[in-house]
């Protein structure tokens, strides 16, 4: 019985994934972007933590933008302007034309 109750939670977890990706929406990075408001780091997107010293936090970059393969980004300009990076399904990836 336990497992038939683990397997329907995770059904319904899986389900809720399904629907963001028949609806267009990235689901491999659900964490907050630069400027979303934040409890904790967790709450933000790799390169992106927790500016917790603000009066309603926010996730930031500590360089002031993403510098990183993989950062996560909503545009080019969060990827530090960097020419050898882009944003591409909402991280920084290297620019194969660049």
């Amino acid at each position: 019985m336990f497992k038939a109750a683990a397997a329907s939670s995770l059904a319904v977890v899986g389900m809720g994934a399904l629907g963001r990706v028949v609806a267009g929406q990235d689901v491999s990075i659900e964490a907050g972007f630069e400027g979303d408001s934040c409890d904790v780091n967790k709450d933000c997107g790799r390169g992106l933590s927790c500016n917790t010293k603000l009066t309603n936090p926010r996730s930031e970059y500590p360089r002031n933008c993403g510098g990183k393969k993989g950062d996560a980004c909503k545009n080019d300009n969060e990827c530090c302007n960097n020419r050898n990076l882009i944003s591409n399904n909402r991280k920084c990836k290297r620019n194969k034309k660049g």
